[in-house]
């Protein structure tokens, strides 16, 4: 494959992340943009020059979907707007019974993602997973190192067994 999940495919992979992971029924926002707005968001909160892959701004910490937030640079023309996903959970017609937990914000740059598939020889569809999950593991409280990385792994090998891809 050399696309991302459809939005429909990208609700089923996070909920099973999320199952995966202890974090069933908690809502993620989601926006897909450009090396342009990712590099802007990465200035004007992390103080960071340039692109990267995915940024994460977790509800714990304090971060919610900026004001400043506006979509400029979104990849290809792509209706970038947010979305917000939660696990389906155990309610009616999919809803949860209680309101969900809220773990924050994810930014990714599809121009970064396609452009490291290309660097490194990555198949797509698992780099795109990778970060999402890496991502999500941040939301959860976690800092790069071990516990990071199984978290990760776990999040990663649901989403691609929704998928049905071989990791």
């Amino acid at each position: 494959m050399d696309a991302a999940p459809a939005p429909g495919e990208l609700r089923a992979v996070f909920a099973a992340m999320q199952q995966a992971t202890g974090l069933a029924g908690c809502t993620v926002e989601l926006d897909l943009v450009g090396d342009e707005e990712i590099a802007r968001l990465n200035a004007a909160h992390l103080g960071c020059t340039g692109p990267t892959n995915i940024l994460s701004f977790p509800t714990h910490d304090g971060y919610d979907a900026p004001d400043d937030f506006t979509c400029e640079g979104s990849a290809d023309g792509l209706d970038t707007g947010s979305d917000v996903w939660t696990d389906a959970g155990p309610g009616d017609a999919g809803e949860p019974d209680d309101a969900p937990c809220h773990l924050g914000w994810l930014v990714l740059s599809l121009d970064t993602w396609r452009r490291e598939c290309l660097l490194y020889g990555q198949e797509p569809v698992e780099h795109a997973l990778r970060l999402l999950a890496h991502g999500l593991g941040h939301l959860a409280g976690y800092d790069h190192g071990p516990e990071m990385d199984a978290f990760t792994d776990a999040a990663q090998d649901a989403g691609l067994a929704i998928l049905n891809v071989q990791g």
